[in-house]
């Protein structure tokens, strides 16, 4: 797969103005120093026929941590492995992407999580003809969405909430915008969403 073919499409120049270099620090030894866990998630962008879509997955109602909420692949950062390193091999175990079928371009600035987790988002192109296989016990659902959804500013949904004594803005972004909503992106996938957003976008 010649992954090059994409580099030159205007959107993933204009993704890449909004992204820092995938080698820009090591978040494993700054989220171990603040006394939290490293982590990083892949945001999967696939090219079809019509446009750029996003990949994303949905936990199962089984998981003790944020069941049934839609995220992007990822997962905790083992010893030895960078965050690039565990984005991917958690990407290949959870929907069966190997790491050779996804050309990574950047990464986002990493979050901050309320679960004491530092969690690095990459994006990546991934290969239009692999072959997407959930693993049942850790994605109920692997779907993709319209990459130009997320990026209008009129489908991001603004909520307050107050979290220890401190008053902080979230976004919704459901899917479909005005019929039957059928996958509603929220929490901090939806906020790297708009973080690429605002980067790269706005």
């Amino acid at each position: 797969m010649k992954f090059e073919t994409y580099l030159a499409d205007p959107v993933i120049e204009q993704i890449k103005t909004g992204l820092e270099p995938l080698a820009f620090e090591d978040e494993t030894y700054v989220a171990r120093r603040d006394g939290q866990r490293p982590a990083s998630v892949l945001m999967p962008l696939i090219p079809r026929s019509d446009e750029w879509h996003v990949l994303f997955t949905r936990r199962p109602l089984h998981m003790n941590n944020h069941a049934g909420q839609i995220s992007f692949p990822g997962g905790r950062t083992e010893i030895g492995e960078t965050p690039l390193d565990g984005a991917l091999r958690e990407t290949h175990e959870e929907v069966g992407i190997e790491a050779d079928r996804i050309f990574p371009i950047g990464r986002l600035p990493s979050f901050n999580a309320v679960s004491q987790f530092r969690v690095t988002p990459y994006v990546g192109i991934v290969d239009p003809t692999v072959q997407i296989i959930p693993e049942p016990e850790e994605v109920d659902e692997a779907f993709e969405l319209p990459f130009t959804f997320f990026m209008n500013p009129d489908n991001h949904i603004e909520r307050r909430i107050e979290y220890n004594g401190e008053e902080h803005v979230l976004y919704d972004m459901p899917w479909p915008r005005h019929d039957e909503i059928t996958h509603n992106v929220w929490g901090m996938t939806a906020m790297m969403m708009y973080r690429l957003y605002q980067r790269a976008f706005s």
